[in-house]
């Protein structure tokens, strides 16, 4: 597939310059392996704590880990293995040299928690989003606003010429969304991604951040979130509407920001307290994921 240059890749040879470590987190399936194997191969080694042997191998021996692999190295999906996080600190402050360790973790929650606790003042922390449109249309430098939702809705007034062969149409959006599997492969069937990746996410993320038991439940709280977005958050409305209680309904979206699938955007005020008290709105990070829950899987569904 197609490497796409994101970006955060500035942010990242930027911070690569001065801190040892560099995190790269964000929502699954966003592009960080891809990023950091593409433009990092040639300087550093990858190893994934995908792999059940490197997994083993680093929580049996983390010592014995970190002489048989010296930096430079990329150390993908970091969340399986937090308790090695102590010893790369120790590593760390042995030799501060910039750039050495490169690390990348989906479950936003657990994970920054234990940086926090054991590499603060020694990790950059960056965030990787799905695709922004210009990023989908292979134009990774900031853009206005007024230039991307030109591009969105084809007009071509603030478009440059060599980027007129990739259009992106707005019911196109919609459907798609901004992941990149589902943006650079048209061939990915979108009803099958998406089905595959809440059914992960459930099983996987939102097991080990909240343990949760009823997982259908929590797919119903998912499924509200979604029609709610756009929407000023009543956590009142929502817990009512699933079943569960307000505490519970709060932690619950506190995960799912955290995990990176819902954004709340607080509301402006001139007076900043306002801003902190006043209801937020919810709106989830992805368009695909929403028209999905919704069960909005045609174009012509979508626009009515």
């Amino acid at each position: 597939m197609k490497y796409y240059q994101r970006t955060l890749s500035q942010a990242i040879r930027k911070a690569i310059k001065t801190f040892p470590a560099i995190l790269i987190t964000g929502p699954r399936q966003a592009g960080k392996t891809t990023l950091l194997k593409t433009e990092y191969a040639g300087t550093h080694r990858f190893l994934s704590f995908e792999n059940p042997d490197v997994r083993e191998r680093a929580l049996t021996d983390p010592n014995g880990f970190f002489e048989q692999y010296k930096p430079p190295l990329i150390l993908d999906e970091i969340q399986y293995v937090p308790e090695i996080l102590n010893y790369l600190k120790t590593r760390i402050d042995e030799n501060r040299k910039p750039g050495q360790w490169m690390l990348t973790g989906s479950q936003n929650f657990s994970l920054m928690q234990n940086v926090s606790q054991s590499l603060a003042g020694r990790v950059a922390v960056l965030t990787l989003l799905p695709f922004s449109i210009p990023e989908s249309r292979g134009l990774p430098s900031e853009r206005s606003v007024d230039a991307i939702l030109q591009d969105l809705f084809n007009t071509s007034e603030f478009m440059p010429s060599a980027a007129k062969v990739k259009r992106i149409s707005f019911i196109n959006w919609l459907v798609r969304g901004a992941y990149p599997e589902l943006r650079a492969n048209p061939k990915v069937d979108k009803q099958i991604w998406c089905s595959s990746y809440i059914q992960t996410y459930l099983e996987r993320d939102i097991r080990q951040i909240l343990n949760v038991g009823d997982l259908h439940t929590f797919s119903r709280f998912l499924k509200l979130c979604a029609a709610h977005t756009a929407q000023m958050l009543n956590l009142s409305d929502l817990a009512r509407d699933t079943g569960v209680s307000v505490p519970t309904a709060k932690r619950w979206l506190s995960a799912l920001v955290a995990s990176h699938q819902v954004y709340l955007l607080p509301q402006y005020y001139k007076n900043f307290g306002k801003r902190i008290t006043k209801s937020p709105k919810l709106y989830f990070l992805d368009t695909a994921l929403i028209t999905f829950l919704l069960g909005l899987y045609s174009d012509e569904s979508i626009m009515n």
